[in-house]
């Protein structure tokens, strides 16, 4: 198995801004007196409190692409992740295989808050998990990329099972290349992560790979919160 690179970024390190959670609501009124962004403001600051990132990578040499069938064998294991995919992985010499977790206090929270009647501060809660754990990996691919780039390499973007018809079955092959344990994440019986706000992946590496700055075009997911939030900024 190749090493594992971890990580534990802190709130702080990955960025987390308040207007972020916004965005992803889909709030405009950024006004303070308005009920969102003061129930917003008061989950913000219980984030360090409620997070538990954990995350990383591991760095694969031996691989090999089959864009006919959208499959690729990375140390033995073929994962089938579409021909799409597969195609966005031209170029690459090595493949990080990738895994991070918000932890689970985003889902405790949430129930809790629902429980409680609290709707609209269990489902803010519940997004906040989504965003913290998109920003966490955003961290550790920044740092992935800072390693390459010392060899004169460069990446791609990172794609997840359940991405572009990758299936969502296919993680059980990802996990079998990671010590998953390290970061607390398992997988239920449908191939599902727990804590449910975590991620897993593949990032491309070498010198001739491409990585863009949009890349919810190659995806056919049309109501996935992300695209939303992309496509209202791009028309500004």
């Amino acid at each position: 198995m190749a090493a594992f690179s971890y990580y534990s970024p802190t709130v702080r390190e990955t960025g987390i801004l308040p207007d972020d959670l916004l965005e992803m609501l889909h709030e405009e009124d950024r006004s303070p007196d308005n009920p969102v962004v003061c129930e917003v403001t008061e989950v913000f600051g219980q984030l360090s409190a409620i997070s538990d990132i954990r995350g990383g990578y591991a760095v694969f040499e031996d691989i090999e692409r089959f864009p006919e069938t959208g499959e690729i064998r990375i140390a033995g294991q073929t994962i089938k992740t579409s021909r799409k995919i597969c195609r966005l992985m031209e170029g690459a010499e090595k493949i990080a295989v990738f895994i991070c977790t918000a932890g689970q206090g985003f889902s405790d929270y949430s129930g809790k808050y629902n429980k409680e009647g609290e709707y609209l501060k269990g489902y803010i809660v519940d997004t906040m998990g989504s965003v913290v754990v998109e920003k966490s990996m955003d961290f550790i691919q920044s740092e992935l990329e800072k390693q390459v780039q010392l060899e004169g390499m460069k990446i791609t973007n990172r794609y997840s099972p359940g991405y572009c018809n990758w299936p969502v079955d296919d993680q059980k092959q990802l996990f079998s290349l990671v010590p998953a344990h390290t970061c607390e994440i398992s997988l239920s019986a449908s191939c599902l992560m727990v804590p449910i706000k975590s991620v897993s992946g593949i990032i491309g590496i070498g010198r001739n790979v491409r990585k863009s700055s949009y890349s919810c075009d190659i995806c056919n997911n049309l109501t996935c919160i992300y695209r939303k939030v992309k496509n209202k900024n791009n028309q500004h």
